[in-house]
């Protein structure tokens, strides 16, 4: 599978894209300690005044700076590690909790599906979003009092909430598709063999699930980047929202996380189009390099599945 996205561009062109935003957003930050350069008014040559920010896309800033001149650029570097780095941890640990459970379920406590089934029905009629948003609300806005948990606290009680809020759902998923691999012809063969459950799960069913992990994975990580979207749209910004209670001002996002940049530059769109924008173009090429990512791997293991098949037959 290796040899046949490596000679795909698209996926490596995907690939880099993602990794490079990653590094930089990290190197930006053991570097430069994450600082956003700033213009607040420029002058000519005579010293005298010109204009003060937002300042529009041009060879300084190649895509403008916000409102309180902070280079855009900048601040999408910042934030790439917060909105790529963040999807990636909850994916992780949301994959990896369910594969626990759905490796006991399947193996061992398979007459416990039904009841998982039934306890997994609400959390497929009520979208995800609505129930993050009524456990994050309430902890991630910054109250009046200005009095609220320190950043780390407020990042990993949305991690968690995230993570666990998919761990039904998707345990459910896993375990339906390491049931349909027990109840193949050739596992029934390595019973009458003699293989045990454990051995016959490293052996066969893992290897099985491993490839396919890697789709489900891609999968999750889409959705959960769409669900940090969603709660942009909704005000609710991955660390912590601050609201200014004493000003107007559109609530800020503490992190510089894209989804937060799209909902605070938001009502900027029809006089300052280009500052919601740019989050919105990096946060829409992010999730298309995933899709392309993706496409080629899935086709990769079909095209596998499907040489098996003829071996098999012929």
């Amino acid at each position: 599978m290796l040899k046949y996205l490596y000679r795909d561009k698209k996926f490596l062109l995907s690939s880099f894209f993602i990794v490079s935003l990653l590094l930089l957003s990290i190197g930006n930050s053991i570097i430069f300690d994450g600082e956003i350069k700033q213009t607040n008014m420029k002058f000519d040559s005579n010293g005298d005044f010109i204009s003060s920010p937002p300042f529009p896309p041009s060879f300084e800033h190649p895509l403008g700076t916000d409102i309180h001149g902070y280079d855009l650029l900048n601040i999408i570097i910042e934030g790439s590690k917060y909105t790529i780095g963040s999807a990636l941890i909850v994916t992780i640990l949301r994959i990896g909790i369910a594969f626990l459970f759905s490796s006991l379920l399947s193996t061992y406590l398979y007459k416990w599906i039904p009841l998982l089934r039934t306890i997994t029905e609400p959390f497929t009629i009520i979208p995800q979003i609505l129930i993050a948003y009524f456990l994050l609300v309430n902890v991630l806005i910054i109250p009046p009092d200005g009095k609220a948990e320190p950043f780390i606290i407020r990042a990993l009680f949305e991690t968690i909430v995230l993570t666990f809020i998919a761990i039904p759902t998707l345990t459910l998923h896993i375990t339906s598709l390491m049931r349909s691999y027990w109840n193949e012809d050739f596992i029934e063969t390595s019973k009458v063999l003699g293989g045990t459950k454990l051995h016959i799960f490293s052996r066969h069913i893992l290897p099985r699930f491993s490839e396919q992990g890697i789709l489900l994975f891609l999968q999750q990580f889409i959705q959960v980047l769409t669900i940090f979207a969603h709660l942009g749209v909704l005000k609710i910004f991955f660390g912590g929202t601050f609201v200014d209670y004493s000003q107007v001002d559109a609530p800020k996002t503490l992190s510089y996380e894209w989804s937060g940049l799209i909902g605070s530059y938001y009502p900027l769109l029809k006089t300052k189009p280009w500052i919601p924008l740019i989050p919105i173009i990096f946060y829409t090429l992010t999730v298309i390099s995933l899709v392309v990512i993706k496409n080629p791997i899935r086709d990769a293991l079909h095209s596998k599945d499907k040489n098996i098949k003829e071996i098999i037959n012929s």
